[in-house]
């Protein structure tokens, strides 16, 4: 039980530090600095758990892999490219600061998919250390609805009622999906990678055609 609360414990360290920093120090303006920033807490990551995540990335298909994530970003870039030139930004009721998928910016466009991946390999050290500790897939996925699904509730607060549910509503389906994709499926991390960041697409287009 202590290994179990010391795992979660870390994981919402990094978790809170990767978000702060990249958004709150280094800000949003400044995406270039923002992607070398989590290019190379990228590399820290795969370091510091190589021997965990050396194990699990041996038995992904490279190919498959590859093509996976071309199709995710090529997605991400049309989607981008369609609002950012064809659909002027609606004007809000409310305030879209720090709302990255609502302003369409640099940060959205460029560094947002290295945020997904950087999400994407702490979940991925947390299952599989919880998974190694004897917790079980459906434990698991309980315990990421309300730590990590639930937490975008808070998106109500700083948009509205239908983006700030939707939003969370994607969360934690996904929130659910991720343990179990990872865990049962050969490429769960890459399809986790693919329905993680389609979220953030598929939020953006809901924001700029609802309002």
């Amino acid at each position: 039980m202590k290994e179990i609360i010391v795992s979660i414990f870390c994981f919402v360290l990094a978790f809170g530090f990767v978000s702060l920093t990249e958004t709150q120090v280094i800000t949003m303006e400044r995406f270039v600095l923002v992607v070398i920033f989590l290019l190379t807490v990228t590399v820290l990551i795969l370091f510091s758990f190589r021997k965990l995540l050396f194990g699990y990335f041996r038995n992904v298909d490279v190919v498959k892999s590859f093509l996976l994530v071309s199709v995710s970003l090529l997605f991400h870039l049309f989607v981008s490219y369609i609002l950012v030139n064809y659909l002027p930004q609606p004007e809000w009721p409310f305030s879209s600061k720090d709302t990255s998928f609502l302003l369409m910016n640099d940060y959205y466009v460029w560094a947002k998919p290295f945020d997904v991946l950087v999400q994407q390999l702490l979940i991925l050290v947390l299952v599989l250390k919880l998974s190694l500790l004897g917790v079980s897939v459906r434990k698991i996925s309980i315990l990421f609805v309300f730590g990590f699904g639930a937490i975008h509730i808070f998106q109500i607060f700083i948009t509205d009622l239908i983006i700030g549910l939707l939003f969370t509503i994607g969360a934690v389906f996904s929130s659910l999906v991720y343990p179990y994709m990872i865990i049962k499926k050969k490429n769960g991390f890459i399809y986790n990678f693919m329905i993680h960041l389609a979220i953030y697409n598929i939020a953006a287009i809901l924001a700029y055609t609802l309002y």
